[in-house]
């Protein structure tokens, strides 16, 4: 705050009292008007306080700040070594972000698992890298239902705002989730899915195939295009959307799921063809149903890149 706005704002203030003393002054004449008179100039010295009080207060901090930026202005920061080895340490980081990501998406669909990870920090894929590479698989498993449980009222809020039209029955979906009722929520969750990807590429979501891969991650690039997105498949939007071409349990036909299921160390594994035709008696677990959310979420998420 500079000393002229300071005037200027208790001047304001002051005069707007003068006034009020004045309006009161007028009803109240005949019979107070030496007490008004008193009350007004009152008034007056405690502004007048005030103002000079709030002014030397607030100068020396200006005073700090404006020294401060003076010293700041005249270092050369870019050859400080400390900042050297700061940008060394980003630069291999970020060299290194495509391969924890390329890694950790196909570790994931393979699993079952599309994350919304528009919600979580960039450096959960290099957490998660290491997890991975440990087989770190049941901590995996718990840190992401974790982290789709804490944000289900942020991906219902993003069905709401990205696809309006599907929030009733996709609400409804989450909160038979919530009840518990994962009967219901998963296959509706499954199907909305891939009503919702079909919208945003006009393609079905559940394909393993190699050419409808390749088609995928075509469209997906055409698409971030249009809006003006990079379309250098190392961006960090496509980066984040490429999970929904990576290869996925959940796709698998009938053969490749016999054999998955049984490889897999995870208890009745998510697969939609499964469910859908009705082969599944056993999908009906709160993993599976957290898996469905996300892969909402995901949808969403994409929704809004691409629409951006």
């Amino acid at each position: 705050m500079t000393e002229k706005n300071s005037d200027d704002n208790w001047n304001d203030w002051q005069k707007l009292m003068q006034q009020i003393a004045e309006q009161q002054a007028q009803i109240l004449k005949p019979t107070i008007t030496p007490a008004i008179k008193q009350i007004q100039e009152t008034v007056n010295r405690i502004a007048e306080q005030q103002k000079r009080i709030a002014q030397n207060a607030i100068k020396p901090l200006i005073d700090q700040v404006t020294e401060s930026a003076k010293r700041i202005s005249a270092i050369n920061i870019s050859k400080l070594p400390e900042f050297q080895a700061l940008l060394e340490t980003i630069a291999k980081e970020v060299e290194e972000i495509p391969e924890y990501i390329d890694n950790v998406h196909a570790y994931l669909a393979q699993q079952g698992w599309f994350v919304p990870f528009h919600l979580a920090p960039v450096s959960i894929f290099k957490e998660y890298f290491f997890l991975i590479e440990n087989e770190e698989h049941e901590q995996i498993e718990q840190d992401l239902q974790t982290f789709i449980t804490e944000n289900i009222s942020i991906i219902r809020n993003s069905v709401k705002r990205e696809f309006p039209n599907r929030f009733r029955i996709i609400d409804a979906s989450i909160q038979a989730h919530e009840n518990g009722d994962y009967i219901l929520s998963i296959p509706t969750l499954l199907a909305q899915a891939d009503g919702m990807f079909s919208e945003l590429i006009d393609m079905t979501f559940y394909s393993n195939k190699e050419s409808d891969l390749e088609e995928i991650r075509r469209r997906l690039l055409q698409r971030l295009a249009k809006e003006n997105h990079p379309t250098n498949t190392l961006s960090l939007g496509y980066l984040l959307l490429k999970q929904l071409q990576e290869k996925s349990i959940i796709h698998e036909n009938f053969s490749e799921f016999e054999k998955s299921k049984n490889e897999s160390f995870i208890k009745n594994p998510l697969n939609r063809n499964y469910i859908l035709h009705g082969k599944d008696l056993e999908y009906d677990t709160i993993a599976n149903s957290l898996r469905t959310i996300s892969l909402i979420g995901m949808l969403c998420d994409c929704n809004q890149t691409l629409s951006r």
